[in-house]
């Protein structure tokens, strides 16, 4: 009677574990009319430790550990959105064509239109969305671990039905 009583205990734990699994994948927030193109994806062959004054501005990197540059060509249809999602590291965002929108954390919206750029540190899910008429295509330059996925999917936050 126990083995019985042990194989429904174990089969009841894999159906809750099995549940609470697809309720967090219902959860995120898949993109919709997004098509990511890898455009190049490499090691870095040894730490930056950069410190320089420009002309306008000033540029501060230090990296550390085994590290990856990434970069993608993401084009969002009209229409279009990224869903919600965070990054395994920062990001600098260049819109070559459209304006893309992005949704904070907050739920605040900005516009950011072609020949404009953001960085961002990857941890506080974004939303972007293309409002438009006409495709936005944007180039990302990511700084991840080595081998590891720019993309992580996120439930939208708390009270932002954007």
């Amino acid at each position: 009677m126990r083995i019985t009583s042990r194989k429904r205990l174990v089969l009841a734990g894999a159906a809750t574990t099995l549940a609470l699994a697809g309720a967090a994948v219902a959860l995120a927030t898949p993109p919709g009319a997004e098509t990511p193109t890898p455009l190049a994806r490499g090691a870095l062959v040894a730490p930056a430790n950069i410190n320089a004054k420009l002309a306008g501005g000033a540029v501060r990197l230090k990296t550390q550990g085994a590290l990856d540059a990434l970069m993608l060509e993401v084009t969002l249809a009209p229409g279009g959105n990224g869903g919600w999602h965070t990054h395994a590291g920062p990001a600098i965002t260049i819109v070559k064509q459209g304006t893309v929108t992005i949704i904070d954390a907050k739920c605040q919206a900005h516009q950011i239109p072609a020949g404009h750029a953001a960085i961002s540190l990857g941890s506080e899910p974004p939303k972007t969305e293309n409002r438009g008429a006409t495709p936005v295509i944007v180039d990302v330059t990511f700084l991840l671990a080595h081998g590891v996925k720019s993309r992580i999917d996120q439930p939208a936050p708390a009270g932002c039905r954007a």
